[in-house]
């Protein structure tokens, strides 16, 4: 039996907004559900504002997996790493 979930991802930012995946995120730490939260290629932009609507509850936003490697450095370039490692989220 399974009582919760190391680390829970929201896999795509939604089209339209995404406050409400993160407070689902968010309800799901809440309950025990989940020990830790992620999202998943999202930009600089969206990162800052799922980092504040999870702080406002306490809880830390704590990965963002994207495609980065040796070869596919764009995260370097755009702001994700800069933004990850100013706030702590794991890249």
């Amino acid at each position: 039996e399974l009582d919760s979930v190391e680390l829970y991802q929201l896999h795509w930012p939604g089209i339209w907004g995404n406050e409400g995946y993160i407070d689902g995120l968010g309800d799901a730490v809440e309950q025990g559900l989940v020990k830790a939260v992620g999202v998943s290629n999202y930009s600089e932009k969206r990162l800052r504002e799922a980092y504040k609507q999870l702080k406002k509850r306490g809880i830390p936003l704590a990965a963002n997996q994207v495609n980065y490697s040796l070869i596919y450095r764009i995260p370097e370039e755009n702001g994700v790493k800069a933004t990850c490692d100013e706030l702590g989220i794991s890249l």
